[in-house]
């Protein structure tokens, strides 16, 4: 993973690791990409979300199903997703001091490759 990279090439001990808040993961679901990125609009997300209330699936599973999503967009998404959230790790290391700005765009890049 990611944290585990970092932790190794900057030293980082528990203490130091960013701990994902309550709002971590507001603006990363697969919901709130679509929605941001045109791909879906309301009425399809909140009837994607009643659907997969009652089936339990996953919400690229259930968008497939309805013809919301193609495999290929869910496929892109759920990599956008992760990169938002191993950028918001940056994020944290930078706002709490832990790396600097040139460690910070050192680092960067490299959130696409893992």
């Amino acid at each position: 993973m990611f944290i585990e990279y970092l932790s190794r090439e900057l030293g980082l001990d528990e203490a130091d690791k960013p701990i994902l808040g309550s709002w971590g993961r507001v603006g990363t679901t697969l919901g709130a990409l679509s929605l941001k990125l045109n791909l879906m609009d309301m009425e399809k997300i909140n009837n994607l979300l009643e659907i997969q209330e009652q089936t339990g699936g996953l919400f690229g599973d259930v968008a497939i199903e309805l013809g919301y999503l193609n495999a290929e967009e869910v496929k892109k998404l759920l990599n956008i997703q992760k990169w938002c959230r191993r950028e918001e790790i940056l994020h944290r290391l930078l706002l709490a001091s832990t790396i600097n700005e040139d460690q910070y765009r050192r680092f960067a890049p490299k959130v696409y490759l893992f």
